[in-house]
């Protein structure tokens, strides 16, 4: 297989989105600007791998097992959802919120492991990926870049409000960056969903390096001030084991 061809493989499966999760060869033609022939083709090899899979009655092709398979093994091996999976999942039984892992990953948080194992939950139609901007995983993982990298990731990202409440002022938010690195945990309230808030805390590597975040979410009445006094030190206690297992090494303060 050319690398051409495995290109445009690649991009017919990233047109495959929580938003839209089916296509039509015509359509996946027209959005990648490809000969139907040539569409075809790519769909049929994929197919042929068991990547995608056709609706029989809509004609349409929607992602195959075969991805599904793959997602399991990289969920099940990724090193940070090793590390964190007892640390976050002991925290979110006891404290009866949902617990997630997250990376940053082009411009979005990718949650890779979520305590939460109920579909119908509203935090379920989110997807995969969020905005860093206005989550709680996103802003712990912001508020430990370089200054420089906020605010060029700030200017790259349409500042959407999801909710009445999302902070979209590229100014407030640094300000609330600021503030997430002083208290060492960010705080988000309804501003993805507005009936979900969530605590965040920053998951450190070697030589400090941020590599991901662990957040707690849940209903408004969970997240009261008396709460979060509550819940700060064990979600930020989690992060800190999770970040020993990922090779952090804290520098000693000497008084």
């Amino acid at each position: 297989m050319s690398q051409q061809s495995i290109q445009r493989a690649t991009q017919v499966l990233g047109l495959f989105t929580f938003e839209r999760p089916s296509w039509r060869v015509s359509d996946v033609a027209k959005a990648l600007n490809l000969a139907i022939g040539t569409a075809h083709g790519i769909i049929s090899a994929l197919e042929k791998a068991d990547y995608i899979e056709q609706d029989p009655s809509t004609k349409e092709y929607h992602l195959g097992l075969k991805l599904l398979e793959l997602g399991a093994l990289q969920s099940a091996t990724f090193s940070l959802n090793r590390k964190a999976a007892s640390p976050i999942s002991y925290l979110s039984r006891h404290t009866s919120t949902i617990g997630r892992v997250g990376v940053l990953t082009n411009d979005v948080v990718l949650t890779t492991m979520s305590t939460d194992h109920q579909e119908w939950h509203p935090s379920s139609y989110i997807g995969p990926t969020v905005p860093a901007f206005c989550t709680g995983i996103g802003r712990a993982i912001l508020a430990y870049l370089p200054g420089e990298q906020v605010i060029a990731h700030l200017a790259r990202v349409k500042l959407h409000a999801y909710t009445s409440k999302t902070l979209t002022d590229p100014v407030k938010l640094r300000q609330e960056l600021a503030a997430t690195r002083e208290r060492g945990y960010s705080l988000v309230y309804g501003e993805t969903l507005i009936h979900l808030d969530t605590i965040g805390a920053p998951v450190f590597g070697p030589e400090g390096k941020i590599v991901g975040a662990v957040s707690l979410s849940g209903a408004p009445s969970q997240f009261a001030e008396g709460d979060i006094v509550s819940l700060a030190p064990k979600l930020l206690d989690a992060a800190m084991e999770i970040s020993t297992h990922m090779g952090y090494r804290p520098q000693p303060h000497f008084v």
